[in-house]
């Protein structure tokens, strides 16, 4: 899947009156603060902060923002099923969503973690794993359609492999597709036994690669930013807030 089928809208305390329109995507938005209303099918819905509104590409809608802060994503369908279709390497039937509420908060806190991973272009290994995982979930959990779980089956080999390629090539930047060829599986199939095996999917494996190499460099009097390039993080604040939430303290308390 190309990520240019996405587009991604944020607001900060906007007001302002949508008139009735539809989309050819589908539309998601999730109300952070202030207040917001959606009409929708006849019926006239408040998107409290917490919620995450869904409209179905084609269904006519009008929504009302009242000093609202939010953020929306929308996704051509045919786009979305094909993602959905490769995560769970089988096909799926009539895939589609029903306009309205989503007030579950595990749906909530994944949209937004794939729509800050777009907006701050998080390295690809790791923007792919959460993009695909999401929307295989929101296909699961609020598609009409009946969505097949991933396949499974005995990838040893392929984990293994990986695992080595991430330990030996720690510093670069790799994409989930270069790595499926390498294992010769494809890119959903790794991610998802990768993580079934090891705990965690393959980018997250990589970030603690660099954490661990980047407290011996740091040990053997390498400076901060030269231990940022020698570990493949795409700058100092990217690589601080990786170090902090891996070790509990920043690098140069760390060296302290």
């Amino acid at each position: 899947m190309g990520f240019e089928a996405l587009e991604l809208l944020r607001g900060l305390h906007v007001t302002q009156e949508y008139p009735r329109h539809w989309h050819e995507e589908i539309y998601l938005c999730a109300t952070l603060g202030g207040a917001s209303y959606l009409d929708c099918l006849g019926t006239s819905l408040q998107t409290r902060p917490g919620t995450l509104a869904m409209v179905a590409p084609g269904d006519v809608h009008a929504n009302r923002k009242i000093g609202c802060s939010f953020r929306c994503l929308l996704m051509g369908l045919h786009a979305l099923q094909k993602a959905v279709e490769q995560f769970a390497e089988q096909s799926i039937r009539g895939l589609s969503f029903r306009s309205g509420l989503i007030e579950d908060q595990r749906t909530l806190g994944r949209f937004l973690k794939v729509h800050r991973a777009m907006e701050e272009a998080e390295p690809d290994l790791g923007r792919e794993d959460i993009a695909f995982f999401f929307l295989h979930e929101l296909a699961v959990r609020h598609g009409t359609a009946s969505t097949p779980l991933p396949r499974s089956g005995n990838e040893d080999f392929a984990v293994r492999r990986t695992k080595r390629f991430l330990d030996e090539h720690y510093a670069e930047r790799v994409s989930l597709h270069e790595l499926a060829r390498l294992a010769g599986l494809s890119a959903y199939h790794l991610n998802r036994t990768f993580r079934r095996k090891i705990g965690m999917p393959p980018h997250e494996y990589q970030v603690q690669v660099r954490i661990i190499k980047a407290k011996s460099f740091l040990r053997l009097g390498r400076s901060i930013s030269e231990t940022v390039s020698l570990v493949g993080f795409v700058d100092q604040s990217h690589f601080t807030r990786h170090f902090k939430r891996s070790v509990g303290v920043t690098p140069g308390k760390f060296l302290q």
